[in-house]
């Protein structure tokens, strides 16, 4: 093993070193080595998969969100006086934070590191807050399709005090989902005389109409792999009975023309070539796969696949590559058949079409 890849193996798993901690072993850069090798089954080499692990300590650095960035961005957030005006001591007593999630446990577990911010800053905890409510604060992990966030929001607005706030925080949100929702909260809210403000720490541009940025996994045309060209055919024979337009299957040639999250155009093509064919295999793998399992995540649009690159301490979601998440090499075939970088945890509970994790 060259000494660029034990290094990189071994960065990869310190950073995300905390991922379910205590959840599952202990990941180490024999727990990276072993999922990335599996790349060579697809024709990555030794040096492709040098590319695989180089764009992925680049995405990782900036946009795993460990438990020591949560904490620290939440606190940060409830110590701001753009969110709480001049006086945060006193208007914090006056915030109610809302635990209406209806499918999951990140809110709760966001609320777990509100309350420890509350006590550090202000000596106080949840439970001491928002019995008057002004204002209320909504936290979540992501916005992926939007449609999590809408269905909680439009579902409690008719129990809110009219003429109040409420703040809507996520670590990030895609633009497309961010501005679909967005439309329909505000819309709602307009009725019961609520203003809405969003608040984000990371931004992912995810226009397939509008490309010039495209901040996810969105792989150039490939073809002549079995499970790609497979994956393809049933894909166009679904988009051609949609008989609407449509954005194109693969990302054009020469887009995005702005962005940095791949550290070259030549990087960011190996890595989605890779994670398209493993994703194409995993797919072709369950006897009846879910509608919106798709080699690049989940997505309800007949699509590669959502693409998402955030991921957190506490889980990933469904939306990003199969290939980081799918399997289990402790469970019988298929689940068997892939070893995933970031094991996760599924919510018991059945996705409504379209919604995320």
């Amino acid at each position: 093993m060259t000494s660029q890849r034990q290094a990189l193996l071994q960065s990869i798993a310190t950073i995300i070193a905390d991922y379910r901690q205590g959840e599952i072993p202990a990941i180490n850069s024999n727990h990276v080595d072993t999922w990335v090798t599996q790349f060579h089954r697809f024709d990555f080499d030794e040096n492709a998969q040098i590319v695989i692990l180089e764009q992925m300590e680049r995405i990782l650095k900036t946009y795993y969100i460990s438990h020591k960035k949560a904490q620290a961005f939440i606190y940060k957030a409830l110590s701001s006086q753009n969110l709480l005006g001049a006086n945060p001591a006193e208007t914090i007593l006056n915030v109610q934070f809302l635990q209406i999630q209806t499918r999951g446990s990140s809110q709760n577990d966001l609320l777990n590191l509100c309350d420890s911010s509350l006590q550090k800053i202000y000596g106080i905890e949840i439970e001491d807050c928002g019995r008057n409510p002004v204002a209320y604060i909504y936290f979540d992990d992501c916005l992926y399709s939007g449609n999590r966030v809408r269905r909680d929001i439009t579902a409690w607005l008719s129990s809110a005090v009219s003429r109040t706030t409420l703040h809507i925080i996520f670590f990030g949100h895609h633009t497309e989902g961010f501005n679909y929702s967005k439309r329909t909260i505000e819309q709602k809210a307009q009725s019961r005389n609520i203003s809405v403000h969003f608040w984000k720490w990371h931004e992912f541009h995810n226009s397939r109409w509008n490309p010039s940025r495209f901040d996810c996994f969105w792989a150039r045309e490939i073809s002549g792999d079995e499970f790609v060209d497979q994956y393809i055919q049933v894909v166009n024979e679904r988009r051609q009975n949609l008989n609407r337009s449509l954005p194109p299957l693969f990302r054009p040639n020469n887009m995005p023309t702005q962005g940095s999250i791949f550290s070259s155009p030549v990087s960011r093509q190996v890595i989605e070539d890779a994670f398209l064919k493993a994703g194409a295999y995993i797919v072709s793998l369950p006897r009846s796969p879910n509608t919106s399992m798709r080699p690049l995540g989940y997505d309800y649009l007949e699509t590669l696949g959502f693409g998402a690159i955030l991921i957190t301490y506490r889980n990933i979601a469904n939306n990003c590559p199969l290939a980081l998440w799918w399997g289990d090499p402790g469970k019988a075939y298929p689940l068997n058949a892939w070893y995933p970088l970031f094991p996760r945890t599924v919510n018991i509970t059945p996705i409504p079409e379209g919604e995320e994790v």
